[in-house]
C-alpha cells in the first residue's frame, strides 16, 4: 500500500463517482412538480423518490461492498455505474409512476455500487493520516455538486423539459465509466485476491469492532443532521419566511460555501492533528450550533438569525464526514470493502429514517427540524469517541 497520496486524476474520478448520487439526487428537484404533471399523478408522488433513492443506495453500499471485496473494485464499478446509466435511461422513456419508481430504486442501488467502491479504493492506496486528508480533499470537490445541481436541473428543463436531465445522468455516469477504465488499473486498485472466510463471518469481524462502529453510528448521524435540514429547507425557508425559490437557492448554497471553507481548514489541521482528535471538538462544535439554533426556535427568530446558525452547524460537518469514515476504516486493511459497505449504507439508511421522520411532524415554526438536528448531534457526540492516543492504540 501506498503511504502517498494517489496521483491527482485519480482524486478527480473518485469525486466524480462519489458526486453521481448528489446529482442524482439534487438535479431533478426542480421539475419534480413538471414530471407529475406529464405522468398525471400527485407532486408527492414523486418527491417520494428522493428517499427512494437513498433506500436504494443503503442496499447497493450494502451489497457492493462485500461483492467488491471479493471480485474486484473495477468490476463492481462498472457494474453499478452501467446499472445507473441503464436505469436513468428507463426514467426518461417511461409514461408509468410503477416504473419511475422501480427505475429510481435501481438507478440508486448501481448509484451506491459505484459509490461504495470509492472508500474502498482509498483504503487500498492509504493509511493513516493520508487516509483522512484523501477523504477531506475529495469531499472538497464533491460539495460543489449538491451546490449547482439544482441550477443545472433548471437550465436543462427549460432547454428541453425533465427527461433531459435523466438523459445527462446517464451520459455522466457512461463518461466516468469510461474514464474509470482508463484511469483506474487492475494491478493498482484491485484489492487483495478474494478471502476465503465466509460473508457473514467478515461481516462480524467488522461488526463486533466497537471502536470502528462507534464511528459508524457517530456519522451517521452526523449526516443526519445535514439531511434534515436538507428535507425541511424549502418548508423554512419557503413557506415560513417567504423566500422565493432565488433567494433560496441562495440561501441553500451559502451552506455549501461554509462546508466548502470548513474542509479546507480540516484539510490544514489534518497535516499536524490526528482525524481522531479533530473529529470529537468537531462533533461539539456540531452540537453547539445544533443546540443554539433550537433554543432560538422559541423565540421565532427572524432569517437573519437561523440562517448564519444553519450555516455554521452544516460547517462543522466538514471536520466530522471524512474524518470519522477514515477513523473507521483504519481497523480494516483487510476487510475495507465491508466496513465502506456498512458506512455508507448505514449512513443513507439512518439519515434517510432519521429526516424523514422530521417531515411527518406539521408545524407552522421550525420545531421538528430543529429539534430532530439536536437531537442528532446530541447522540452523535454521545457516540464518538472521544480522541485518547494510549486507548486508541490498544483498540488498533
Amino acid at each position: 500500500m501506498s503511504s502517498t497520496l494517489p496521483p491527482l486524476r485519480l482524486i478527480l474520478l473518485l469525486a466524480l463517482i462519489f458526486a453521481l448520487s448528489p446529482l442524482a439526487i439534487d438535479m431533478y428537484l426542480p421539475t419534480i412538480p413538471a414530471i407529475a404533471a406529464e405522468l398525471g399523478v400527485p407532486a408527492q408522488d414523486i418527491a417520494v423518490t428522493v428517499s427512494l433513492y437513498m433506500l436504494g443506495l443503503s442496499f447497493g453500499q450494502f451489497f457492493g461492498g462485500p461483492i467488491s471485496d471479493y471480485v474486484g473494485r473495477r468490476p463492481t464499478l462498472f457494474f453499478g455505474l452501467a446499472l445507473f446509466a441503464v436505469a436513468s435511461l428507463v426514467i426518461a422513456s417511461t409514461e408509468s409512476l410503477s416504473v419511475f419508481w422501480a427505475a429510481r430504486f435501481f438507478q440508486a442501488l448501481g448509484g451506491g455500487f459505484a459509490s461504495v467502491v470509492v472508500p474502498a479504493i482509498i483504503r487500498d492506496h492509504t493509511e493513516g493520516q493520508d487516509t483522512a486528508k484523501l477523504f477531506s480533499q475529495i469531499m472538497l470537490i464533491t460539495i460543489i455538486a449538491p451546490a449547482l445541481a439544482p441550477s443545472i436541473g433548471t437550465l436543462l428543463y427549460s432547454l428541453s423539459g425533465w427527461k433531459l436531465v435523466f438523459l445527462v445522468l446517464a451520459a455522466y455516469a457512461l463518461t466516468v465509466c469510461f474514464l474509470a477504465s482508463i484511469i483506474i488499473k487492475k494491478r493498482g486498485s484491485d484489492p487483495r485476491p478474494p478471502l476465503v472466510d465466509s460473508l457473514l463471518t467478515r461481516y462480524k469481524f467488522v461488526l463486533t469492532n466497537r471502536t470502528a462502529m462507534a464511528y459508524l453510528v457517530a456519522q451517521s448521524l452526523g449526516f443526519s443532521v445535514m439531511i434534515t435540514f436538507v428535507a425541511n429547507a424549502a418548508l423554512v425557508y419557503i413557506d415560513l419566511y417567504g423566500q422565493s425559490e432565488t433567494v433560496f437557492s441562495m440561501l441553500f448554497a451559502g451552506n455549501i460555501v461554509t462546508l466548502a471553507i470548513a474542509n479546507r481548514i480540516n484539510n490544514r489541521l489534518l497535516n499536524t492533528v490526528p482525524a481522531e482528535q479533530i473529529l470529537p471538538r468537531a462533533m461539539l462544535l456540531l452540537f453547539v450550533f445544533c443546540t443554539g439554533l433550537l433554543l432560538v426556535t422559541a423565540f421565532s427568530p427572524p432569517l437573519w438569525v437561523v440562517v448564519p446558525l444553519v450555516m455554521l452547524a452544516v460547517g462543522a460537518l466538514g471536520g466530522v464526514m471524512g474524518n470519522s469514515q477514515a477513523c473507521a476504516l483504519q481497523f480494516f486493511p483487510q476487510h475495507s470493502g465491508i466496513a465502506s459497505a456498512l458506512m455508507g449504507s448505514a449512513q443513507y439508511l439512518i439519515g434517510g429514517l432519521i429526516s424523514g421522520l422530521s417531515t411527518q411532524f406539521h408545524s407552522d415554526y421550525m420545531w421538528p427540524m430543529t429539534l430532530t438536528m439536536f437531537l442528532a448531534s446530541a447522540l452523535g457526540l454521545y457516540f464518538v469517541p472521544k480522541w485518547d492516543k494510549k486507548s486508541l492504540a490498544v483498540s488498533a
